[in-house]
């Protein structure tokens, strides 16, 4: 309870900074990316990860042996696919092309293309993959590559194998290769951008590697003290839903700013859907509100 007292007034007086306040200088990668490639490492090293950024990535990294149990730390993410694999099928179902052949059929997916980023484990991956698509899943933990690669190679499914590419790259340099711009059906950021500094820089980069006409898709939680006492304090704190130091206040964001980042890169944000997990249940469900979490689709400008 003394965790609890020393924290709720440093949330308290926190404001949210404008968006004029934030750079796109000195890229600062999120919490996860994975790897499969020999010169991984350099590619780390190249990012120039900082103090704050490995912090985040240890902290996660440590939960990896534990990531694909659906009774423990990750039990919340695990549940959260019930809502995000629905919401980014059908976004782009709604604004992408899917042949009309394939709507409602288990490989829905079939021939897009997704790059997600942060992907730890690798939870959200496969079942995106599940449903046909091309998944190239970035992250920077180098245990949660091994655990994704691990709880794949486990599944038995050499077609699941063959739809799945793991990365350990910033999107950062992801994007600087010219073969990844403007080449993906979808750029899926989920459960990842409260763990970023930079975030302009960070959807920078994102959103150059998505094709015009391309949806980007997030889900995270609002920067509200609702979600800080409700969803961090007690979650963290009192109910140990996730390891205590998940989240930050300073680093969450709201919709709106989402939204006003993105209409600055030619992204217009077609939907966004309020959510709400419940504690006792380890459930999730929408709700008309947008103070907890949120999942947001945008969709980018045609050239």
């Amino acid at each position: 309870m003394s965790s609890l007292i020393k924290i709720l007034p440093f949330a308290l007086r926190q404001t949210r900074r404008p968006i004029a306040c934030w750079t796109a200088n000195n890229f600062q990668a999120s919490q996860r990316y994975v790897q499969t490639e020999s010169n991984a490492k350099e590619n780390k090293k190249s990012a120039n990860i900082n103090e704050e950024t490995q912090r985040e990535v240890q902290h996660h990294s440590k939960l990896a042996i534990d990531w694909w149990d659906r009774n423990g730390p990750m039990k919340a993410l695990h549940a959260l696919n019930v809502l995000r694999v629905p919401f980014i099928r059908d976004g782009l179902v709604s604004h992408g092309n899917i042949k009309p052949n394939l709507i409602g059929t288990t490989n829905v997916l079939r021939s897009q293309t997704i790059l997600e980023i942060g992907c730890g484990g690798g939870i959200l991956t496969e079942q995106l993959a599940r449903l046909g698509a091309s998944v190239t899943a970035l992250d920077l933990g180098e245990d949660l590559i091994e655990a994704a690669r691990k709880h794949l190679s486990q599944e038995g499914n050499p077609k699941l194998c063959d739809l799945i590419k793991y990365k350990l790259e910033p999107i950062e340099l992801h994007a600087k290769d010219s073969h990844h711009l403007n080449f993906y059906d979808a750029v899926v950021i989920s459960e990842v951008l409260e763990h970023v500094d930079d975030k302009i820089g960070f959807l920078t980069a994102s959103v150059q590697c998505l094709k015009p006409g391309g949806s980007i898709f997030i889900t995270t939680l609002n920067k509200t003290l609702p979600m800080w006492i409700g969803g961090v304090l007690i979650g963290e704190y009192v109910m140990n839903i996730a390891p205590k130091g998940t989240h930050h206040y300073e680093k969450m964001i709201s919709p709106l700013d989402v939204q006003r980042i993105l209409d600055t890169m030619g992204c217009h944000t077609v939907l966004v859907n309020g959510s709400t997990y419940d504690f006792w249940n380890n459930s999730w469900r929408w709700i008309n509100s947008t103070s907890m979490c949120y999942a947001l689709q945008a969709v980018k400008t045609e050239i």
